[in-house]
């Protein structure tokens, strides 16, 4: 039994029960005799790691561990580690829902049937619930594709079985509410069985709320709690529906936007939340394969769209017309079409044949095949060209340049015949160089070229067969490397935009995060502002205050008499504000402080009579008195005061939001950037590659013809001996110097 990872489960209502952990299950589960009721498990063998005791699959709020019965049967047991709202109720309604099934009206046997018990497991002291169903022997999606992607006819099956399992929720109003490669699992015979029904919606809970949302990179950016009913499953149901079908029309397609550490097929959570950035939809909006096209637009048209607006995942909804084909006679040919998603593609490409997808582009091998007469015959010399003309002239003057030399330049004697006889073989050799200069030359020297290493493949036909396979062979396994090259080109593509949208991401917070700070903080200093203005007045207002209150109201204080009263009088302290506070200091000799008066100009008084604790009294008095008047004080700045304060934050509200924006253009700018050097770089890898398979699939072909006719080796041999001969004598009689000479007099 596989558990949800990437799930999120939604919060429940009521009182919430405290779960043991996985490691406290692991622990009870030591000890099987002791903490299970139910007897196939008290007395089952629970799998073991070899160190940690019971071996345990986490998921996000279970654990399941395994669980053989002393019969042989293998269980699932689910141990929940975090209560959800009315686990009971929701399990004994998907049980009975599942129950209900005619099995023999499915497509196949998906669902796994399984029981809830109660008390299901003793864990720290107390009785909790567990799931026990059946243990599934399967292979998640994952692996299974990326074991069987060459196979497209496989692949395609595969893709049918899911549309009908698609069809059996819907028609049963049941929605599994967690689709995913974990909880699909391939049987032996490539039948699915699905699993981990935690969030399973079924008629019976109508009304009810989500207990999950479902892993993240399956699901629409709109679902949520809300959805909870029989069309939730119905994006998880065409993504992967999609994925499927565009691994069986196109297997390079897994390599390039399946990542193998990632926890889904071709399309992710990113995929859907900012499709503008993405690398997968370009590739697939922009593949060959008009199916594929078609189905990649309007899943991505999903996007933007609730769940329950999303339409079924039926075959009737996949079905575009069949792509024209011309038969023999010219006719349109109709496609076959073994299923609702099946191309009319072989059912398995050979090493290094084109993909399925680029069939309709090239031309099957045998209208490619290279024709058995091979270039056309020598007919002669067509239209003199400038290098004619001058490789003519240079030879007239080598020629009559020695005869010059002797008549107007004296000589020895015997100059003349050696001179002549060089300058004849000069001119020679330059009218035999323009002949091979021709085009007209080189074809024929290509078709005697040809002639003659088919001459020496038919002499030996089983070594050139051979030989012809080696060939295919090297240009196969060419064609893988450099297909594999280019997967991991396009995967390095997609790793650079991950990262360099993330870098431009880390990039835009650094240079915005100052600026939002300061934009926050723009309340306090606006209020810090107004304070501040306000100082002077509030200064002066207390300042009055305490000039009103004379030192003689300090008589009401605890032991501060006329005497006291009249030393802080002779100090010239007469008023409350004729001193800011009191400072003490240690007197020599005895543990007793010293008070002295701070005056306003900063110096310090000492009073006779006044202590420690009548001057702590006085100060005390004076603090009240000030809070008093600042309580009094002006609290509002004047409207011209308070208008510039506010136009000043204002400003600078607006500067911060300016930075803010200029950072946020400046990031959509580099994004734009690297989505398009990504994007451009991708598109002529993709463009090559297809045009290098093009290439390769004529070469093939041209191989697999010569092997061909290699089946009549004697007959062809005698047919290729003959026009061999042929082309020898066509090419000394039409292409010869004699041939070239007078060509080059006349013209023909």
């Amino acid at each position: 039994m596989a558990v949800s990872r990437g799930g999120r489960p939604a919060t429940g209502t009521g009182a919430v029960r405290k779960f043991p952990t996985g490691a406290n299950y692991a622990e009870a589960l030591q000890h099987p005799e002791l903490c299970f009721r139910d007897p196939d498990l008290r007395h089952g063998t629970v799998q073991q790691s070899p160190v940690l005791g019971p071996k345990a699959i986490s998921g996000n709020f279970a654990s399941v561990f395994s669980v053989t019965a002393p019969d042989g049967q293998r269980y699932a047991l689910k141990c929940f580690t975090r209560d959800t709202s009315a686990i009971g109720v929701r399990y004994t309604a998907i049980s009975a829902a599942l129950r209900a099934l005619d099995t023999g009206g499915l497509s196949q046997p998906w669902p796994v049937r399984f029981e809830f018990l109660q008390q299901g497991v003793l864990a720290l002291g107390d009785w909790f619930p567990v799931v026990r169903m059946a243990w599934v022997q399967g292979t998640d999606l994952i692996s299974w594709i990326d074991r069987h992607r060459h196979d497209s006819a496989a692949v395609h099956a595969l893709a049918d079985r899911f549309l009908a399992l698609a069809g059996d929720l819907e028609q049963h109003g049941i929605a599994h509410g967690d689709l995913q490669h974990g909880n699909i699992l391939v049987a032996d015979d490539n039948t699915l069985r699905l699993v981990d029904y935690d969030g399973m919606y079924v008629p019976a809970l109508k009304g009810e709320a989500a207990t999950e949302n479902g892993h993240r990179n399956y699901q629409s950016p709109q679902r949520g709690a809300a959805d909870f009913g029989p069309a939730m499953d119905r994006f998880s149901a065409w993504l992967i529906h999609l994925s499927l079908f565009a691994v069986a029309a196109d297997p390079g397609l897994w390599t390039q936007l399946h990542d193998t550490q990632g926890e889904y097929l071709i399309l992710s959570e990113s995929d859907f939340k900012d499709p503008a950035t993405s690398l997968a939809w370009p590739l697939l909006l922009g593949h060959s394969d008009q199916r594929l096209r078609a189905e990649a637009d309007r899943v991505r048209g999903f996007l933007g769209r609730p769940c329950s607006a999303l339409p079924r995942l039926t075959a009737d909804a996949l079905t575009l017309p069949a792509p024209r084909r011309k038969g023999n006679d010219g006719a349109a040919a109709p496609t076959t079409t073994g299923g609702t998603t099946s191309v009319a593609a072989p059912a398995t490409a050979p090493s290094g044949a084109i993909p399925a997808w680029l069939v309709d582009r090239v031309a099957p091998a045998a209208a490619r095949a290279v024709p058995t007469g091979a270039p056309a015959p020598a007919t002669g010399f067509t239209g003199r060209r400038p290098r004619d003309l001058a490789a003519a002239a240079t030879a007239v003057l080598s020629t009559a340049a020695p005869g010059v030399l002797a008549v107007t330049v004296g000589q020895p004697e015997g100059y003349l015949p050696a001179a002549q006889g060089a300058a004849l073989l000069a001119s020679a050799a330059l009218i035999g160089v323009g002949r091979r200069l021709r085009p007209e030359y080189h074809t024929a020297r290509q078709r005697v070229r040809d002639l003659r290493r088919r001459a020496r493949e038919l002499k030996d036909p089983a070594g050139a067969h051979r030989r012809l396979e080696q060939e295919i062979r090297k240009l196969d396994a060419a064609t893988a490397k450099d297909g594999a090259a280019t997967d991991k080109r396009i995967q390095t593509l997609q790793t650079d935009l991950r990262d360099g949208l993330a870098r431009i991401t880390m990039e835009l917070n650094r240079r915005t995060d100052q600026s939002r700070k300061r934009k926050a903080e723009l309340p306090a200093r606006e209020q810090s502002m107004i304070a501040s203005a306000l100082e002077p007045a509030v200064r002066q207002h207390v300042e009055a205050k305490l000039r009103a209150t004379s030192i003689q109201e300090a008589r009401s204080l605890p032991n501060m008499g006329a005497k006291t009263v009249g030393a802080l009088v002779q100090a010239g302290i007469r008023t409350a504000a004729d001193f800011t506070g009191v400072s003490y200091s240690q007197a020599q000799g005895s543990g007793s402080r010293v008070a002295y008066f701070v005056r306003p100009g900063g110096h310090h008084v000492r009073v006779s009579g006044v202590g420690e604790a009548r001057a702590s009294a006085l100060d005390a008095w004076r603090r009240s008195l000030e809070q008093r008047a600042r309580a009094s004080a002006p609290a509002k700045l004047p409207g011209p005061a308070l208008t510039r304060i506010r136009a000043e934050i204002a400003t600078l509200r607006a500067q911060y939001d300016r930075e803010v924006k200029q950072a946020e253009g400046q990031a959509q700018q580099d994004r734009d950037a690297l989505q398009k050097q990504i994007t451009d770089e991708r598109q002529w890898l993709t463009a090559d590659r297809q045009q290098r398979a093009m290439e390769t699939q004529r070469k093939r072909a041209e191989l697999l013809q010569r092997q061909k006719q290699l089946s009549g080796a004697e007959a062809e041999r005698a047919r290729v001996k003959g026009a061999l001969s042929t082309a020898r004598t066509e090419a000394r009689r039409n292409l010869g110097v004699r041939k070239y000479f007078t060509f080059l007099l006349t013209g023909h």
